[in-house]
């Protein structure tokens, strides 16, 4: 089976960030999608913060596409970290209230995570603990701090992200964005965290070291981020993936219909070619995401709910 861990998929996109953007991708844009790649699931991600687009999504859209489509989409939820209520006499409070119904409707984990605060923000790790506590991985975007970049905030070497991890050892995070993968090479500069760095991957990564280190830290090889951090320096990824296989998931984070995104073809090619072997490449692109969800070959998508199917006519 295999299985994309990073999905943005809309009922009906209407939307577009930017003036020569595309809105974001609709169920059937997306099923073409995975259908002309061979994939059988994906996980829904649900944008929410300001700081990534001004088109948010209500946990009902994602359901609605889950119960039009249950055997192909599983559904994250998010809440945005600067939430507040002051019916609660705590953060995480709240945030278990609020994820425990969640879970109930079917979501599987929390994601994008995608708030500007700071990595040790305490509304943010109230948040997180509330994630732990209810068994919920969370799918991370990060940025440097002083960029324009989105995501939780850190200086060079994740000083504030290694605290989160150490201080939630059962919290499983997963992390994504360019600022994350940048730091897959010991030469990174502030420059790397918000582009594509070329050229080998030099030892001392923090990435390398942080998933050497911290049981609970797993890593999503969507969008450019995570295939540039493989494509830049092949050698090194093979072993990369070879050494860190039960760590790693496949993700393909389309946000338009115009993104290449040949992560699927490049980890085929390096199977078939025996750069790396049939068990991690079989880790990687399914299993690894199945034990995550706690799904088995033969489970439907994530909606676990019967839910009325809303008029498909109307998501076109």
């Amino acid at each position: 089976m295999i299985i994309d861990v990073h999905a943005h998929v809309f009922l009906r996109p209407l939307i577009r960030f930017h003036p020569d953007a595309t809105p974001f991708m609709s169920a059937e844009q997306q099923l073409a999608v995975m259908d002309q790649l061979g994939i059988d699931k994906a996980v829904i991600l649900p944008l929410l913060c300001p700081e990534v687009l001004p088109e948010g999504q209500s946990l009902d859209e994602i359901l609605q596409i889950c119960s039009l489509y249950p055997e192909r989409f599983i559904p994250f939820c998010n809440i945005d970290p600067r939430l507040t209520s002051s019916l609660y006499s705590s953060d995480i409070e709240y945030y278990l209230f609020l994820l425990e119904q969640f879970r109930q409707f079917g979501c599987r984990g929390l994601g994008e995570l995608t708030a500007k605060v700071y990595w040790d923000d305490p509304k943010l790790v109230s948040l997180l603990r509330a994630c732990s506590q209810i068994g919920f991985p969370v799918i991370f975007h990060t940025s440097l701090i002083g960029t324009s970049d989105y995501g939780p905030m850190d200086d060079l070497g994740f000083p504030r992200l290694r605290r989160v991890l150490s201080r939630l050892p059962d919290l499983k995070l997963i992390g994504h964005s360019m600022a994350f993968w940048s730091e897959i090479s010991g030469d990174v500069t502030p420059a790397d965290k918000t582009a594509y760095p070329s050229g080998a991957v030099r030892p001392g990564g923090k990435v390398v070291e942080m998933l050497a280190t911290f049981p609970n830290l797993y890593a999503d090889l969507s969008a450019n981020s995570g295939y540039n951090a493989l494509a830049r320096d092949p050698e090194f990824a093979f072993d990369f993936i070879e050494r860190f296989q039960d760590k790693l998931l496949m993700g393909l984070d389309y946000c338009s219909p115009k993104n290449e995104r040949p992560l699927v073809h490049w980890l085929r090619n390096a199977r078939d070619e025996g750069k790396i072997s049939q068990t991690a490449f079989v880790k990687v692109v399914g299993e690894n995401a199945m034990r995550f969800l706690h799904i088995d070959s033969q489970s439907p998508g994530g909606c676990e709910l019967s839910r009325k199917s809303p008029d498909p006519t109307q998501s076109r």
